[in-house]
């Protein structure tokens, strides 16, 4: 049987190789447990980049303070309701890690000549987020630091928040468009549940 999220993969594959060499999909993976303001404005920016013609945001699977990738996708979800943009796409990782993912992605797009990974500056710089891939892929895999504004949010400090019920607190790490549609108290009520256990 085909796998139906790969068809995607290949009818978008080959739109976005249609601008220029430089053109590309942009790659944010991450664990996002959960996702915050930060997470979604970083997204933003990576999709108003003129080189960014699609931004794959894959979640990692692996489950983290009881939050599952499935919840991370929710919350993402919630987000891009409140805020449409047809640039992004969320997707959970069919991998052991979402590097596995772009790996397969470059793998089976050989023509698109230019596949770009984002992130903060110590998981590019430091951590080498996109090494291998730039080792297997030297000419094809380009890296995007996502500027310190939006890493500057921490999840550790949104738990934090939700663990002692504190809405307000909480409600400074959800992104503003989706606070004003009323999704931040649906949200804070599914990780309340979660971080409760």
């Amino acid at each position: 049987m085909r796998d139906y999220s790969q068809i995607g993969f290949e009818i978008i594959a080959e739109l976005l190789n249609e601008v220029n060499e430089n053109t590309g999909p942009c790659f944010f993976p991450g664990k996002f447990k959960p996702p915050h303001k930060g997470h979604f404005e970083a997204a933003k920016y990576i999709a108003s980049l003129p080189n960014i013609n699609k931004v794959y945001v894959i979640i990692s699977k692996v489950t983290k303070f009881g939050i599952t990738p499935q919840d991370s996708l929710t919350i993402w979800e919630d987000y891009l309701k409140a805020e449409p943009n047809n640039k992004i796409e969320v997707k959970v990782s069919t991998e052991s890690t979402p590097i596995k993912d772009i790996f397969r992605f470059v793998s089976q797009n050989p023509d698109i000549k230019s596949v770009y990974i984002a992130g903060a500056k110590e998981e590019i710089e430091e951590l080498g987020y996109a090494k291998k891939l730039q080792e297997k892929f030297p000419n094809v895999i380009k890296t995007i630091v996502i500027p310190d504004q939006f890493g500057r949010i921490s999840a550790t400090q949104m738990r934090n928040a939700i663990k002692i019920g504190d809405f307000e607190g909480f409600s400074k790490f959800i992104p503003v468009s989706s606070y004003n549609k009323g999704e931040a108290k649906e949200i804070f009520a599914l990780l309340t549940k979660i971080l409760e256990k």
